[in-house]
């Protein structure tokens, strides 16, 4: 049996995700006596007396994000940022450098893990032992040694390089910089984890959306003044659903790995351009337009699409654990998630009265329906006022008690009311999970098993758009 996709937990992002200065001396540290018979070397090549930098000084110089290696573009992406003391370790011997890599600044032969601290604007990593390696501007770049050896954080292991530096809200950020294609190794199948043959074309879409949208998160892909913020920022996207869930190298399968190749360096672009390619769980019927989830414009290629199997009435994400869905809540548990959420997503007056409490639930009533049958806007009415909470916001303010999100907006309301007027119980019945702006990764599980390969899952779900080299 094939694995379930991931789900959407959170609205995602795919929508929409120094050089040190020159020392005064060098220093050159031998180490003898039972130091010198330590698997842990530490290489004190150059001596700390810097000039202090601001906060974000060590960002100024960050090596490049879009330099090719191995034929693939350098993304770099935060696995860490404003960590108190993160930690490095490796699978085999490795070595810390400054950002040109010609100063070694201390080496580790046995994989142990190097604590990272900061102080102002500069760094420094400590072993097991105590040795440490002198301060520094950031960042400082971590390489595993030897075939094989592999750099973790946090107990997960990562390709390429690791990137240390001093964050600007204070703390320490760690990035992973490393080519896309191997980048994508730990990403799709945490996106979509359906690994049998029959769903390798949705694999392959996964691996064009996915591929998609990492292009268009670099900076020369942006609009100018999102290109000049992120220059000034150390990474490109983060590991998390803020922007693509990324796992490492231990997240790698190979009939993911078989997708990512198959469809090496292929993206998708609307007009000539590469497009930011959303995709979420399931649609529960029809995708929505993406100015029902994220407005105020519409993308051209972001149409509402229908999911339904020709000539039937079922639908090609039937198949999702969430296709059709029912949440409930009582009076105090309803009670409870307005006074956290409500004033916080609503718009209208009673909203704009800061401090004040909600007041008894008196009704739930939806204002309108979207293209794609989505709740477009709830009107929560309370003895506090009149609140308005719109389209994907919806999701956010009606969470369960602990806190999980709505699965979509698309869902019809039952209030029951008792004989004081308040509402004593609220039931939801939808279908769908996710936003449902682009694709519908179990619609591109069904349509995969129906035999439609990836290009045409791909124009389904990003209407006119076509499939082409990113270079």
């Amino acid at each position: 049996m094939p694995h379930h996709p991931h789900p959407r937990p959170a609205q995602r992002a795919p929508w929409r995700r120094v050089r040190p200065q020159s020392p005064s001396r060098r220093l050159t540290a031998a180490l003898g006596g039972a130091c010198a018979t330590a698997l842990l070397t530490v290489g004190l090549l150059q001596g700390c007396a810097q000039r202090a930098a601001a906060h974000g000084a060590s960002a100024r110089r960050a090596p490049a994000a879009a330099r090719r290696d191995e034929g693939s573009r350098i993304v770099r992406i935060a696995l860490a940022v404003g960590a108190a003391s993160p930690r490095i370790a490796a699978t085999g011997e490795w070595r810390l450098s400054d950002a040109s890599g010609r100063a070694v600044l201390a080496r580790a032969t046995d994989g142990a893990a190097w604590t990272f601290e900061r102080q102002g604007a500069m760094l420094r990593a400590v072993g097991p032992d105590g040795n440490a390696s002198v301060w520094r501007e950031g960042p400082l770049v971590a390489r595993a040694v030897g075939l094989g050896a592999a750099l973790s954080v946090g107990g997960k292991r990562y390709r390429g390089e690791l990137r240390v530096y001093a964050a600007d809200g204070g703390g320490v950020t760690v990035v992973n910089a490393l080519p896309i294609e191997e980048y994508l190794r730990g990403v799709v199948p945490l996106e979509l984890n359906a690994f049998a043959p029959a769903d390798a074309a949705a694999l392959e879409a996964q691996s064009v959306a996915a591929r998609s949208y990492t292009y268009s998160r670099l900076a020369e892909y942006l609009p100018r003044a999102q290109a000049e913020a992120r220059a000034r920022q150390p990474y490109d996207m983060r590991a998390t659903v803020a922007d693509q869930v990324y796992g490492g190298m231990d997240a790698e399968r190979p009939a993911s790995d078989r997708a990512i190749r198959a469809t090496e360096g292929l993206v998708l672009r609307y007009g000539g351009s590469v497009v930011s390619a959303p995709y979420y769980s399931a649609c529960g019927g029809a995708t929505a337009a993406s100015v029902e989830a994220f407005g105020p414009s519409q993308e051209p290629y972001l149409r509402s699409v229908s999911d339904r199997i020709p000539g039937t009435d079922r639908h090609y994400c039937d198949a999702a654990p969430r296709h059709r869905w029912t949440r409930e809540w009582d009076a105090d548990g309803l009670q409870v998630v307005l006074e956290r959420y409500l004033r916080r997503y609503a718009s209208g007056e009673a909203a704009r009265a800061a401090g004040a409490p909600v007041g008894v639930v008196r009704a739930l009533q939806v204002q309108g329906h979207s293209e794609s049958g989505r709740v477009a806007a709830l009107a929560v009415s309370t003895d506090g006022g009149r609140y308005v909470v719109r389209s994907n916001d919806i999701r956010y303010v009606l969470r369960s008690v602990g806190g999980e999100i709505l699965p979509s907006t698309y869902f019809s309301v039952d209030a029951a009311v008792d004989g004081d007027g308040r509402v004593s119980r609220l039931t939801l019945r939808g279908s769908g999970n996710g936003h449902g702006v682009g694709m519908c990764q179990w619609g591109a599980i069904g349509r995969a098993r129906a035999g439609q390969d990836f290009r045409t899952i791909l124009r389904t779900y990003y209407p006119g758009t076509s499939v082409e080299p990113a270079e």
